[in-house]
């Protein structure tokens, strides 16, 4: 068994893809957009929009499409949780995904890692960044 995880955009996933790819240096293993789909799945003007993405982080698989049709719900009771190996790494990510984004937590030394913080970042999404002691 595999589980993946699946986030939905409101509009913004191709714009997501590559901030991810530029922040974490995640790689893009698939793309496919609406216009390439069956047809009778895009709607007018979603052409271009992301039927369906699959991003590599090393060894983790997150797939990723603009949702359609009033399907998109903002991303709730669930938080991405990245392991670094180096402090450098952890704060240089952390800075980015605030940038636009939402501190919740300042990253900072605590009793059961190294460095820990949470962020929210422009597209929603929650993120514990953390480096073991």
């Amino acid at each position: 068994m595999d589980i993946q995880i699946y986030l939905s955009f409101n509009g913004s996933c191709e714009e997501a893809i590559r901030f991810y790819c530029e922040v974490f240096g995640a790689e893009v293993a698939f793309l496919m957009r609406y216009k390439e789909a069956p047809p009778n799945l895009m709607r007018p003007g979603s052409e271009e929009k992301i039927f369906h993405a699959t991003l590599k982080f090393g060894e983790t698989t997150l797939n990723m499409s603009d949702a359609l049709l009033g399907e998109h719900v903002n991303p709730g009771g669930f938080a991405l949780l990245v392991h670094f190996a180096s402090v450098e790494d952890a704060e240089r990510v952390f800075l980015a995904l605030a940038q636009r984004g939402q501190v919740r937590i300042a990253l900072a030394k605590n009793f059961w890692a190294r460095l820990y913080g949470i962020v929210k970042d422009q597209f929603g999404l929650t993120w514990k960044i953390q480096v073991n002691a």
